[in-house]
């Protein structure tokens, strides 16, 4: 009987030899406790839940020449994670903003990426963003691998920011020592309905207006006092790059009392961003934006607070929320007037 047992154990051995499996994975799989604690550890975070051995991950800065061919799958892969981006974004944002493409590749081809870009405030500091992966390379850990070996090709003196959805916060407390600020953002979409702007709003004396030349120094100086930084240079570029849309909201003497940037993405549009003195001129913008879109889907995320009512109020559902962190010291934000979506670029405002 011993003996049975034992031919039996070699031939279980062998078959799982023979089918490239490892007993762990085979408990992985038929293992309902396992299973239930693998699963709850892949929904609390996004890093090393599968225990096969990595295969040979190459990490290397994206070239110049490349620009066309990468931006063009890192569009799909963050698409595929629900952030529904187009191409003219990626490929201008990685244009016009200082940065460093990290592309994450195994045999030569791309299966993630992560990028540093210089925000271009006073503060010395990188904005960490786009850490994607291709679905097959999820919960690996590979989401580590890339994001630390980022964090250590940072100029050791700058300040680090980045937006972290909330369940990740864990890790990149313990394990990058970034701190939590107050600020807390939360992404919404739904579709915005002309109608459902009152005729109140319509009759005060605030008017929204195309950009024009002789309003763009008035709004790089209202935007430079928002984002705490002058970025004409790109705003100028953002405005007339040829797939986006500026409005300015302006008093009965021209004063700008905000701005919005509204472009096409796939199946909706983008509202990037949206800066007002206060509700009433918020929604003066967007009683615009819907205009022009007739009805169409739009996504827009920002500082929680100042969101959420307006959201309410139109049905927005929302998606997903972050909290914004950093490693040596918070940047100071006039949020609770002005900011009801954050700035495409990079998304630090």
């Amino acid at each position: 009987m011993m003996i049975f047992f034992i031919i039996a154990g070699w031939i279980t051995m062998a078959r799982l030899l023979q089918k490239s499996i490892r007993p762990m994975d085979w408990l992985l799989r038929n293992s309902g406790t396992l299973q239930t604690c693998s699963n709850i550890l892949e929904k609390s975070c996004n890093l090393h839940t599968d225990l096969r051995p990595q295969q040979q991950l190459v990490i290397r800065v994206m070239e110049k020449h490349e620009l066309e061919e990468k931006t063009k799958i890192i569009t799909q892969m963050v698409n595929d994670e629900g952030w529904n981006q187009c191409w003219n974004w990626v490929k201008f944002l990685f244009t016009t903003v200082p940065n460093k493409c990290y592309l994450a590749e195994i045999n030569s081809k791309l299966i993630g990426c992560a990028a540093s870009f210089d925000t271009g405030i006073d503060i010395p500091t990188q904005y960490i963003g786009y850490i994607v992966f291709k679905p097959e390379y999820r919960n690996k850990n590979y989401y580590t691998t890339l994001s630390r070996y980022v964090n250590n090709h940072i100029n050791k003196e700058h300040n680090i920011i980045g937006n972290v959805i909330n369940r990740l916060i864990p890790f990149y407390e313990e394990k990058e020592n970034l701190k939590k600020t107050s600020l807390y953002l939360t992404a919404y979409a739904g579709t915005l309905k002309h109608s459902a702007f009152n005729d109140d709003e319509a009759n005060s004396n605030i008017k929204v207006v195309p950009i024009s030349e002789a309003l763009m120094s008035n709004v790089f100086q209202y935007d430079a006092a928002i984002y705490t930084a002058s970025r004409s240079k790109y705003l100028n570029t953002w405005f007339n790059c040829g797939f986006t849309t500026t409005y300015v909201a302006i008093d009965e003497e021209g004063l700008v009392l905000g701005y919005t940037t509204l472009y096409e993405v796939e199946h909706s549009y983008r509202i990037s961003p949206l800066y007002a003195n206060g509700l009433h001129v918020a929604k003066k913008l967007l009683a615009k934006v819907a205009l022009t879109i007739k009805d169409e889907k739009v996504m827009l995320y920002g500082p929680h607070n100042n969101l959420v009512k307006l959201a309410n109020q139109h049905g927005m559902k929302e998606l997903f929320q972050f909290t914004r962190m950093y490693s040596k010291q918070d940047i100071p934000i006039p949020l609770e007037k002005s900011v009801y979506s954050i700035s495409g670029v990079v998304q630090f405002i």
